[in-house]
């Protein structure tokens, strides 16, 4: 759901681990919080007594989520900038001092120029995300041991190492588990569930992460779910780049899993693995393959949610 830009009332909200910074933009006030549940209370009185209507927060490795909480069961819109986003805009306004309180002002200021609000997110998904987030990072830990232990030759140590990974094993199995489950316990996430993993080279946790992490999948036009996802070319048309296509921004973690995804896909799948192979054919680099897999994957996944129809296999 989107909502115009008004003339509502903008602040900006720095956010640390202990305090947050408060500025209303355009006006001189400005305010610090603790960033608990009694700091947050505050913040929402001080807000709403300077008819504060929107507010911007810079997204800090998960500090911002109580404040974001809290501020929308306040009944305020919260628009969540990615870091960069921030920066270049301060590059643009030519603002190089730093400080909280100046932070916060630019904040303000960058989240007066939006002209779209995403709706407020979804409870439900701020704890899937949480657990896939643990998810992620247990699978890239078991990883890393698994690469050192082939390096290890005393026993004792590898031993260790081997009762280390098998935990963290059962412990991703549990995550994935009970991500699943919650999914599942709900009939709304259950059916664009079932509809994402109709996708070639979509497998459970795939379709969950989209779930989970891309809810405005099914709402997009043409292209705007590969931008969403950081797998749409942009043109650099300049100096040695000229004619050569990039991929920029996005999120993250879900293109990590689309990743995976578009390597099944373009094994098994046979409409994609022609695809691929024609790409190879005319002399495409091999990542730019896979890319372009995944953003086919990515569109393909906006218009069964869009449809409210699987995926069907598209003849060779």
């Amino acid at each position: 759901m989107e909502q115009v830009q008004s003339n509502t009332k903008v602040a900006g909200v720095d956010v640390g681990k202990h305090q947050l910074d408060v500025a209303v933009h355009g006006l001189e006030d400005v305010t610090q919080v603790d960033n608990g549940p009694a700091g947050l209370a505050e913040l929402v009185a001080w807000l709403k007594a300077r008819e504060v209507g929107r507010v911007g927060l810079e997204a800090t490795g998960g500090y911002e989520r109580a404040a974001r909480s809290a501020l929308e069961a306040a009944g305020l819109e919260v628009v969540v900038h990615q870091p960069m986003e921030v920066k270049l805009f301060a590059k643009l306004k030519r603002r190089r001092a730093k400080n909280d309180r100046l932070d916060a002002r630019l904040i303000a200021a960058a989240t007066a120029q939006v002209e779209a609000v995403k709706a407020a997110q979804d409870p439900r998904l701020v704890e899937l995300a949480e657990r896939l987030t643990a998810y992620e990072q247990i699978t890239d830990k078991a990883a890393e041991l698994k690469t050192f232990l082939e390096h290890v030759t005393l026993k004792d140590v590898a031993k260790a190492l081997k009762t280390q990974i098998a935990s963290l094993t059962r412990l991703k199995a549990k995550l994935a588990a009970q991500v699943l489950a919650q999914i599942k316990a709900n009939p709304d996430l259950l059916a664009r569930f079932r509809l994402l993993i109709s996708l070639p080279g979509v497998g459970p946790i795939v379709a969950a992460t989209l779930v989970v992490r891309m809810p405005e999948l099914g709402q997009m036009k043409r292209g705007q779910a590969a931008a969403l996802a950081g797998v749409a070319p942009y043109d650099r048309d300049s100096g040695q780049w000229k004619g050569q296509r990039f991929i920029a921004g996005g999120r993250t973690r879900p293109r990590r899993m689309l990743y995976l995804a578009a390597i099944s896909a373009k094994r098994h799948d046979p409409s994609l693995k022609a695809f691929a192979e024609q790409l190879l054919a005319r002399g495409k680099p091999a990542k730019l393959v896979v890319v372009a897999v995944m953003r086919k994957l990515i569109e393909a996944a906006n218009l069964v949610l869009s449809r409210q129809q699987p995926w069907i296999r598209q003849p060779t």
